[in-house]
């Protein structure tokens, strides 16, 4: 076995090791937190989006939240992530299970090629894998539950080896398999990670660009194909979130105190010495800033002592592009937390699209890790340490022992209480005043500096014997692998899956079948489970008609509509969207109650209506007392052919329909508005079907964010289909692409083999 292999192999053993049973054993348990973004979001996603992909359906539209949303385009579906694939084949839990595994094995594997391309020592670059797998940053996010996060992650070390390759030695191959890392990442679901690793590799290829001395265009031309090929891959996924994005709440900026939000706090970078400083939401009550995922830097306090000897005796090219990219990265993490963050929110494109500028801890770690190899690599073949980094350990690990003395010496009622008073604590502020907690919280803040003091000096003491046994070099290097390893295995909970979706509410609806929507204010991406249908939903896909509706109903700002609204009112319009049952949890039990009205059909045919242009006179006009919504719509343009009042003017029915689509028939004894009570978006179009009496339909917003159609008096048969048109000229791309990649990766590696040979 090659030194490549076992490494590889060993990687696959370590994680098979943490995630445990969850990848064999039959049953419902799935990695990560319940309440977390798996249940919530993740678990009901995939069950629908895969399934319809296994019944030959790619589905551009979810009906069973926010009346209606992108799916296809709200990229975090990822349906065309090959990894993902696994959800058609294997039940949900297993195959959420094992994307996760596999997701850290690439990651892992290559994080240990760019470590390998760059010339360290198999077992070091092995070194370096493991702690980017395992590191705080990373399994975290197994953690919270955040399969697109790890998605995108793991491909962002293979745009590093790509830009290495392609610099040092234009290499035509690593420039096309670049590309395919960018279009993966693209896939994987996550763009805020595509768009950070995007500034990160940029930052890092700037840097090496400028230390060139000779052909920098021709380099710049190499990196900017990596970016521009990998999106051209992935058009089709790219351009149709791109048009899905423009109508959602995150098409516009994000208010600045919203993009601002889990920014890395300054003292949470004790975490990379004590990882649970400030509890870890499993032994002990996580109070500090935010949530452990988005401020943790943890990497292992070996690991960190490694990347620092690294930084200091490595001579390796490109040096100083990775510790500017390390410490750019790091600057960026703390967003809001610097004078950096307003200047990139107001002047870098697409910056006040994302909140969480924390996750740049991730690129972070995957450099020190890199330099944590380095570290090794040069203990390995040189069987010594310098004097000078020894002496430095020891004092590194006297600081630890103070810290650890002085916080249990410390007052911490004040300590907990400013944590407290910066608002941005997920701990009640009751918590902060229980003697018990805080007692608790500063003998675990102290127990984790001391293990630190107690693990490094493991380390020195190692370090110091490899002066006499060169094998210790071996152990130094296990001993930071088993450091994240354990904290790792610590931090990997399951909870069951078969819990997600409540039973009496799956029980609820079968017993009282019909047409209408829910409001689950609970879990309400579970109507994608149940096969039901929320006028509510988790994710940021909202769109902004319908989220703008939705918070004016509720007495909210419709200008500050996000994917957050707090039901409070319950206003009489909900009826609109079709709103039959309220589910609600209160004392431990599930309650459903009743609307205050019946809800609308799905189809109305309406005959009054008022034309307002714009959202303040639309939904003046809906706030008007007289509004009766099954009565009259509120329209943006004149109708064509226009209503005639009549109290009869016909029926109208749905005689087919998927998830994309609705075929409908009508007859009408007068002209009046279709109104079909599910959410507007600029993909919908209504087109004409065999044996309609009408030639032409217009799709158009109706109640503000709903649609609506014009019918003349006669016989209609028409279509209504979601068809967004940058999907279809993505598709295009992305299908003459793959096989022009396909075909000059086959003729870079016939060349590179021709010129080896």
């Amino acid at each position: 076995m090659t030194a490549r292999t076992a490494a590889l192999v060993g990687l696959a053993l370590l994680i098979l090791a943490a995630l445990g049973d969850s990848l064999y054993a039959p049953g419902t348990k799935v990695l990560g937190i319940a309440g977390g973004d798996m249940g919530q979001q993740f678990l009901p996603w995939r069950e629908f989006g895969f399934g319809e992909l296994a019944k030959g359906n790619l589905a551009l539209w979810n009906p069973h939240i926010f009346a209606g949303a992108p799916y296809f385009g709200g990229m975090q579906s990822a349906l065309l992530y090959p990894v993902n694939w696994l959800f058609m084949v294997l039940p949900l839990p297993l195959a959420v299970n094992w994307s996760i595994a596999i997701n850290l094995w690439l990651l892992g594997a290559f994080t240990f090629l760019w470590a390998s391309r760059r010339g360290l020592h198999p077992f070091a670059a092995f070194v370096s894998g493991a702690l980017v797998v395992f590191c705080a940053p990373t399994f975290l996010r197994v953690f919270a539950g955040h399969l697109t996060n790890l998605s995108t992650m793991a491909w962002v070390p293979l745009e590093f080896v790509a830009v290495d390759e392609w610099l040092a030695r234009r290499s035509r191959t690593w420039c096309l398999l670049g590309m395919l890392a960018v279009a993966m990442q693209i896939f994987g679901g996550h763009p805020q990670y595509v768009y950070f690793a995007a500034i990160a590799v940029g930052i890092y290829a700037s840097t090496r660009l400028v230390e060139s001395s000779r052909g920098r265009l021709a380099a710049l031309t190499g990196v900017v194909g990596i970016l521009a090929g990998g999106a051209l891959l992935a058009s089709v996924q790219l351009l149709a979130g791109m048009q899905a994005t423009e109508e959602t709440v995150r098409g516009l900026p994000l208010s600045a105190a919203f993009a601002a939000s889990f920014s890395f706090p300054p003292e949470n970078l004790l975490t990379l010495l004590a990882p649970d400083f400030f509890g870890d939401l499993m032994g002990h009550t996580y109070w500090g800033r935010w949530y452990p995922w988005e401020a943790s830097a943890f990497v292992g306090v070996v690991g960190l002592a490694l990347a620092a000897y690294g930084m200091s005796v490595a001579h390796v090219a490109g040096k100083r592009a990775l510790l500017v990219t390390l410490a750019a990265a790091l600057i960026l993490a703390l967003g809001d937390y610097t004078p950096l963050f307003a200047l990139l929110y107001r002047w870098v494109p697409l910056f006040d699209r994302f909140r969480g500028t924390g996750k740049f801890m991730f690129p972070a770690a995957l450099i020190l890790v890199l330099f944590a190899g380095y570290g090794l690599d040069r203990i390995l073949r040189e069987r010594v340490v310098a004097r000078r980094a020894l002496l430095a350990g020891g004092a590194a690990v006297a600081a630890l022992l103070i810290g650890a003395t002085a916080v249990l010496l410390a007052d911490w009622t004040p300590v907990m209480r400013a944590i407290q008073a910066t608002g941005q604590t997920a701990l009640a502020a009751a918590g902060y005043e229980r003697p018990a907690l805080v007692a608790a919280s500063q003998s675990f803040a102290a127990l984790g500096l001391f293990i630190a003091s107690l693990t490094l000096a493991a380390g020195v003491l190692l370090a110091f014997w490899v002066r006499r046994e060169a094998r210790a070099a071996l152990v130094l290097g296990a001993l930071a692998v088993a450091e994240v390893f354990v904290f790792a295995r610590l931090h990997r909970p399951t909870f069951d899956s078969a819990q997600v979706a409540v039973p009496e509410l799956r029980g609820y609806l079968a017993a009282h079948p019909g047409d209408y929507r829910i409001l689950n204010l609970e879990a309400p991406n579970d109507a994608m489970s149940l096969r039901a249908f929320d006028a509510w939903g988790y994710d940021p896909g909202v769109t902004r008609r319908y989220a703008e509706l939705i918070a004016w109903t509720e007495g909210e700002d419709p200008k500050a509509a996000t994917q957050y609204v707090t039901f409070h009112r319950f206003s009489p319009l909900l009826t609109m969207v079709r709103v039959k049952y309220v589910v609600v949890r209160e004392g431990g039990m599930t309650q459903i109650v009743p609307g205050a009205a019946l809800p609308l059909g799905r189809l109305e045919l309406v005959s009054t209506y008022q034309v307002r242009v714009h959202r303040k006179g639309i939904l003046s006009a809906m706030g008007e007392e007289s509004f009766d919504p099954q009565k009259e719509v509120i329209l943006e343009q004149q109708p064509d052919p226009a209503p005639v009042a009549g109290q009869t003017q016909g029926r109208a029915r749905i005689v087919r329909e998927g998830t994309d689509f609705m075929d409908i028939e009508a007859d009408l004894a007068n002209p009046a508005i279709l109104l079909i009570t599910d959410a507007w978006a600029d993909g919908w179009r209504a087109v004409p079907l065999e044996g309609s009496g009408q030639l032409h339909y217009k799709l158009v917003p109706a109640d503000y964010a709903l649609r609506g159609v014009a019918l003349g008096r006669g016989h209609h048969h028409l279509r209504i289909e979601y068809a967004p048109p940058l999907f279809y000229f993505g598709a295009l791309l992305s299908a003459l692409a793959w096989p022009a990649w396909i075909g000059a990766l086959l003729l870079a590696r016939r060349k590179e083999g021709d010129a080896r040979g």
